[in-house]
């Protein structure tokens, strides 16, 4: 079957079959894009089966996509891949599922709902690892305030002095 043409899947011949149809091959979806974080080339890999189950249709299977990005520590490009497991209805309006896709009258598009999928997968704030630093270390450490001696976290707001006597407690360990 060709997916090229829009991942369109014609509902009489998915309503014909004892077996679901299957989807398998490359396609390249557009604009995959969030915040700085983009799909390469929009190429996306498919490993899916339709299947016409009354008057829905159900699309299951696996989706993969490589990604770019930069670091949201130091600004180097940064690059992953998702890799997806998908399960999703599609249904007419007088299912009134609301989580349903919509389905056409004489089509069932499963662009919508792999579009959905890789966009929601995508990272909205990548990193290149846990250990990155980011550009300048000693102006802007990455660490938790406390962490390694810094001068920063000695510098405490008097107006939280209170709460300071609060964790000082001998409280145990149970909270009671």
């Amino acid at each position: 079957m060709a997916v090229a043409d829009g991942l369109r899947l014609p509902l009489a011949a998915l309503r014909r079959r004892a077996e679901p149809r299957s989807v398998v091959g490359d396609v390249v979806l557009d604009d995959l894009r969030v915040g700085e974080v983009l799909v390469v080339d929009g190429q996306v890999s498919l490993n899916l089966e339709a299947e016409a189950r009354g008057s829905e249709v159900v699309v299951a299977g696996t989706v993969r996509a490589n990604w770019v990005g930069t670091c949201r520590r130091c600004l180097e490009e940064v690059g992953g891949e998702v890799d997806l497991t998908i399960r999703e209805v599609m249904a007419d309006g007088s299912v009134g599922d609301g989580d349903a896709y919509a389905l056409g009258v004489d089509e069932a598009d499963v662009e919508p709902v792999i579009r959905d999928a890789v966009l929601l997968a995508l990272p909205l704030s990548p990193l290149c690892g846990e250990e990155c630093d980011g550009p300048d270390p000693e102006r802007f450490p990455t660490g938790l305030f406390g962490d390694g001696g810094s001068s920063v976290a000695e510098e405490r707001d008097p107006r939280w002095a209170v709460l300071d006597v609060l964790r000082e407690s001998d409280f145990p360990a149970d909270g009671s």
